[in-house]
């Protein structure tokens, strides 16, 4: 039997996030916007809900393309809040769009988010030693850093939670607990 953090161990549907995405480091910025913008739909709700819907919400915002959401206007904003199949809050997909758009202007004034990113941890994953399998850590110094910077270039819709969950699902913070089968194999793949 594998051993995993044991919040991956609640359904089939965590434990599939858990073993093939989560955690693995990501460096394009496409992938991060996805990541941010899972974390931006998760807030305030079970995260199997928005797993649930993760194939028509990625249908429904043209796989995360930067540049296509960046580009969104009214209408696409209007089709997105009547899409039975995806999460319909029209802050969070208005700060979707937006987060979007101002990566889009990083990358056309010659900046990576990716880049961004790595840089705040020296681009060598953050490994916070995860003793206890109970539950995920909430928060860590490094999302606040993040989380206020994020902000200052106008980033909306995020806190130090979400951001803090957003750098674990992308592996720039390792917090698979020790045991887990995973919590090496990520930085080796």
């Amino acid at each position: 039997m594998k051993q995993r953090c044991q919040w991956a161990d609640k359904s089939l549907i965590l434990q599939e996030y858990h073993d093939n995405y989560w955690g693995k480091p990501v460096f394009s910025n496409q992938e991060l916007f996805q990541n941010l913008s899972i974390q931006v739909l998760q807030s305030g709700l079970n995260f199997e809900v928005v797993l649930s819907k993760l194939s028509n919400i990625l249908d429904a915002f043209d796989n995360f393309s930067v540049v296509k959401v960046s580009r969104y206007n009214e209408k696409d904003l209007q089709r997105l809040l009547h899409d039975g199949g995806i999460i319909k809050n029209e802050r969070k997909i208005k700060a979707i769009i937006k987060n979007a758009k101002l990566i889009a202007d990083m990358s056309a004034n010659g900046e990576s988010f990716s880049d961004f990113l790595w840089a705040q941890v020296d681009f060598v994953p953050v490994n916070i030693y995860q003793r206890w399998n109970s539950k995920m850590n909430l928060e860590h110094p490094v999302s606040g850093r993040i989380c206020t910077e994020l902000k200052k270039r106008g980033f909306d819709f995020i806190g130090p939670v979400n951001i803090s969950f957003f750098l674990q699902a992308s592996g720039i913070i390792n917090a698979h607990w020790i045991n887990c089968e995973y919590y090496r194999k990520r930085w080796v793949e």
